[in-house]
């Protein structure tokens, strides 16, 4: 089996399922994660967040670095805490805090050295808004050729609902779109399907101890505090994803981003859909391979397996 190496780019600290998707990439021993960017926002504080995990984990050599908090196409408000915030993870001095000194340029540069070094052994894994990840394509996409996949936690190219990774930086995902990378987009359209029944979500919440199960445990209980519905294995999927391709089933869509709508603005178009009973267009014609099915129940099983094992 060929060798696999991970670079993780993320948005963690809002919703849950980064935070689970990390810790799952430190279990599943058969991929090696080579370094952790984040993205959107206070990439600082996510980046505190995630070496907080790296080091619970036994990891503490796995390098972080905090990536671009504005979104290529508009300027985002990088001071806001969120939701797994907890006081220790500010007493990492990991990322300097003058924000005047940081401009997130560090973890592009370090995605183009991961691809420099493992080529095309390196899946480059983005489950948050995907700035970091076009403006290392925007940069040098002739090194960024070099990968050997580029796999997204996003878009909806079947119920067709604006998702929120393309949605905070639509721009970013319209740079991906048009690239020459070998992108699989890891779709909501079967992320919403490997959500957790309310007795799994009880066994998690439940657990307490003081390792990294319980650290992680800790954080969806702080999440669960505002949230309503059970944890949405969005971004563990997508981790998945990398150790066993068929757990998904692919179509090729021509897909564009919408940029200006009012209320479409980064919606992922099905354009297949859209001329359904029309002759359409080939010029510019882009398809992407875009999740359509995916056995939620096995991976469901899988994570929960791997991630918070019972006695």
């Amino acid at each position: 089996m060929k060798k696999k190496y991970v670079l993780l780019d993320t948005d963690i600290g809002d919703d849950i399922d980064d935070a689970l998707a990390l810790l799952m990439l430190l279990k599943m021993k058969e991929l090696t994660l080579v370094g952790v960017t984040t993205v959107f926002a206070n990439t600082p504080l996510r980046a505190r967040l995630a070496r907080r995990i790296l080091h619970l984990g036994g990891a503490p050599e796995i390098p972080v670095y905090a990536g671009l908090g504005d979104a290529l196409g508009y300027t985002v408000d990088k001071e806001r805490s969120f939701v797994q915030y907890t006081p220790d993870i500010e007493e990492d001095d990991c990322i300097p805090d003058n924000r005047d000194v940081y401009n997130g340029q560090e973890a592009v540069d370090f995605i183009l050295r991961c691809v420099r070094t493992y080529g095309e052994e390196l899946t480059i894994l983005a489950i948050g808004p995907y700035t970091n990840v076009a403006a290392a394509w925007q940069q040098d996409p002739w090194t960024m050729k070099k990968a050997g996949a580029v796999v997204l936690m996003g878009g909806c190219f079947y119920e067709q609902f604006v998702e929120y990774n393309v949605a905070m930086d639509p721009e970013a995902a319209d740079v991906l779109i048009h690239s020459e990378l070998p992108i699989r987009f890891i779709s909501a359209d079967v992320t919403w399907q490997a959500q957790l029944n309310d007795a799994q979500t009880a066994y998690v919440l439940g657990i307490q101890n003081d390792d990294l199960t319980g650290y992680c445990a800790g954080l969806v209980r702080l999440w669960k505090k505002g949230c309503w519905f059970n944890p949405v294995l969005h971004d563990p999927l997508a981790a998945y994803y990398v150790l066993d391709e068929s757990i998904c089933q692919f179509e090729s869509v021509w897909t564009e981003v919408e940029l200006k709508g009012t209320h479409t603005r980064g919606l992922t178009v099905n354009l297949d859909h859209h001329f359904k009973y029309l002759e359409h267009p080939t010029p510019g014609k882009k398809r992407i391979l875009c999740s359509k099915s995916v056995d939620a129940e096995r991976f469901i099983d899988f994570f929960l397996q791997s991630t918070f094992p019972r006695a």
